[in-house]
């Protein structure tokens, strides 16, 4: 940002009434919020992705191929598939989420 931008926002923030400067932290606190609420998503999401990577190497299948399999009734009723199907929803919900909130 350069210095002369800098300036010019300093100056109308200086120039807001106190109902305008209250209306300014409003929106920034919002923004905030959702830049939080963004990044927590998105660190549950990359969390997600780390456990999927496990079970596709170790099963050497997509999540996504899996799940559909898994869904099918077609790779039985092992503990790990269960546990791994249930990673691959909080994904996808997780996924969802944060497209909303774009």
């Amino acid at each position: 940002m350069n210095t002369q931008l800098v300036n010019s926002l300093t100056q109308i923030i200086l120039s807001l009434s106190e109902d305008e400067k209250q209306l300014l932290d409003k929106q920034i606190n919002l923004v905030n919020k959702n830049i939080h609420e963004f990044n927590t998503i998105q660190k549950k999401i990359i969390d997600i992705e780390t456990q999927l990577k496990v079970y596709e190497s170790k099963y050497k299948m997509s999540s996504n191929s899996f799940y559909k399999q898994f869904r099918q009734g077609k790779l039985g009723d092992d503990i790990d598939f269960f546990e791994w199907s249930v990673f691959y929803e909080m994904f996808l919900s997780a996924s969802e989420e944060l497209k909303k909130g774009k």
